[in-house]
């Protein structure tokens, strides 16, 4: 069984239960939070996560983009996936964390699923 916990920031109900399904079939539990404070207390409760999946607009106050660079001064080595339908991939690499991943909304499951398992190794083919 996959090991971990994968933590989700997303403000879409639909987007966070198919990341959720897709990683509980892996064996990854998954924690998903509507907002930057939220991800910031689960981030800060977890010894390790075994990575960070987050939408990039979250309204008002701080992006994903705080939040993953927030995870990354706790968990310097966690695997960070952005989601976005409005940033795109010129503004994820000027302002995303070293050695991310983007994916651009609406996205495809296969594309999902290819960017998850590069990202957690453990995740089947």
């Amino acid at each position: 069984m996959a090991p971990g916990v994968a933590r989700e920031l997303e403000d879409d109900p639909g987007v966070a239960d198919l990341i959720c399904a897709l990683l509980k079939e892996e064996g990854y539990d998954c924690d998903w939070v509507r907002s930057d404070l939220k991800a910031q207390d689960a981030i800060l409760k977890n010894p390790g996560p075994a990575a960070l999946i987050c939408d990039v607009n979250l309204g008002l106050g701080t992006t994903g983009f705080d939040v993953a660079r927030f995870a990354r001064q706790r968990h310097p080595d966690i695997p960070v996936i952005f989601m976005s339908g409005s940033v795109n991939e010129t503004s994820f690499k000027a302002f995303g964390v070293p050695d991310s991943h983007f994916i651009t909304k609406p996205f495809s499951l296969e594309d999902l699923q290819q960017t998850l398992r590069d990202v957690l190794p453990d995740m089947a083919a």
